[in-house]
C-alpha cells in the first residue's frame, strides 16, 4: 500500500475534525452523547458514502489515532481515585464476568438459531463479549459521570472484560484450530496478562509519589514533568500490547496509579485537549475502516443484523 502525501493526510485530518465536531454539536443539541457524532462522521466520510477516509489515510493516521485514545484512558485513570477503584473491585468483577458469560451465551444461541455450525457459533459469542473501553470512557466523560461510583464500576468491569476477552478469544482460536482447548497455553497467557496489570497498577501506585517527586525536582519546567509522565504512560501502554492486552488498558493503569498524587488534577486539565482533539479521529477512522454499503443494500442480511444486535444488547444488559 502506497502511503499518501503528508499534505493529503493533514487535509483529511482537518476534514474529519471539522465534520465530527459539527456533528457532535448537532447530536449534543438533541440530548445524545456527542461521540455519536464521531461515529456518524466515520460513516459519512468513509467508504460507505463519500470515500474521503481511504485505507491508506487510516494507516498514516495510526499513531495519532492511538495517541488520542490512550490519552483519553490516561486522563480517565487520573480522574478515578485508586482507593475507590479498589473498593469497587468486587462489583466490577461480578459485572465483568456476568457480561462475558451472558454475551457469549446469547451470541452462541443466536448463531444456533440462525443455523450456523459449532465453530461459527463460538465466534459469534466471542465477538459479542468484546467491549470498547474507549467508547465507554468517552461516553461517561460527555455525560459528566466520570469519577462517580457507577463509572468506577463500569470502567473496572471494562478493564477486566478486556482480560476476559483475551481468554475467550484464545479458547475460540484453540477450538477452531485444533478442536480442543490448550489449557496450558491459555492459562499462561491469561496469567501473564493478569499479573502484568496487577503488578503495574500496584507498583506504580506505590511509587507514584516518589516518581512524581523526582520529576518535579529534576525538571525545572512544569510542562516537562507532564510530558515525562505522558511518556511513561506510552511505555506502559506498549508493554500492555506485548502481553496481549489492549494499549488502552495500560494507559488507564498509569492514570489510575497516579490518581492520588497531590496536584495531579492539573495534568488532567492541561492534557484534556489531546483526547478532545484526537480521540474523535480514532472513533471516526475506526468506523471508516468498514464499508457497510454491501450489507445495507442486501436485504437478506437484515435478519442476521437485527438478531445479532438484539443479542448484543440483551447479553450486556443481562450481564
Amino acid at each position: 500500500m502506497e502511503l499518501p502525501a503528508i499534505e493529503d493526510v493533514l487535509a483529511t485530518m482537518a476534514v474529519i475534525i471539522i465534520v465530527a465536531k459539527i456533528l457532535e454539536e448537532i447530536i449534543s443539541s438533541r440530548g445524545y452523547a456527542p461521540v455519536l457524532g464521531d461515529i456518524l462522521a466515520g460513516i459519512i466520510l468513509g467508504p460507505s458514502i463519500l470515500g474521503i477516509i481511504r485505507p491508506e489515510i487510516i494507516v498514516s493516521l495510526e499513531p495519532i489515532r492511538w495517541i488520542g485514545i490512550t490519552s483519553l484512558l490516561f486522563i480517565a485513570g487520573l480522574e478515578t481515585r485508586f482507593e475507590e477503584f479498589k473498593r469497587q473491585l468486587v462489583p466490577s468483577s461480578i459485572v465483568a464476568v456476568g457480561g462475558i458469560v451472558a454475551s457469549f451465551a446469547s451470541g452462541y444461541l443466536v448463531g444456533y438459531l440462525l443455523g450456523y455450525g459449532f465453530i461459527e457459533n463460538i465466534f459469534i459469542g466471542t465477538i459479542l463479549t468484546a467491549t470498547s473501553v474507549g467508547l465507554t470512557v468517552k461516553t461517561l466523560t460527555e455525560l459528566g459521570a466520570l469519577g462517580s461510583k457507577e463509572s468506577t464500576v463500569i470502567l473496572g468491569a471494562a478493564v477486566l472484560d478486556d482480560i476476559g476477552g483475551l481468554i475467550i478469544m484464545a479458547i475460540s482460536f484453540s477450538i477452531a484450530a485444533t478442536g480442543s482447548i490448550n489449557i496450558v497455553d491459555i492459562g499462561r497467557s491469561a496469567s501473564i496478562a493478569i499479573s502484568f496489570y496487577i503488578v503495574t497498577v500496584w507498583l506504580l501506585h506505590r511509587l507514584s509519589k516518589k516518581i512524581w517527586g523526582v520529576f518535579t525536582k529534576v525538571f525545572r519546567l512544569e510542562d516537562t514533568v507532564y510530558v515525562m509522565l505522558f511518556a511513561l504512560m506510552i511505555i506502559i501502554a506498549w508493554a500492555s500490547e506485548e502481553v496481549n492486552l489492549s494499549l488502552v488498558v495500560g494507559a488507564y493503569a498509569v492514570g489510575l496509579a497516579f490518581s492520588e498524587v497531590e496536584g495531579i488534577s492539573r495534568v488532567a486539565r492541561r492534557m484534556s485537549l489531546l483526547p478532545n482533539l484526537f480521540a474523535l479521529i480514532f472513533f471516526a477512522t475506526s468506523v471508516a475502516a468498514i464499508d457497510i454499503t454491501p450489507y445495507i443494500t442486501n436485504i437478506q442480511y437484515y435478519t442476521v443484523f437485527a438478531t445479532v444486535i438484539a443479542a448484543a444488547f440483551l447479553g450486556k444488559i443481562l450481564g
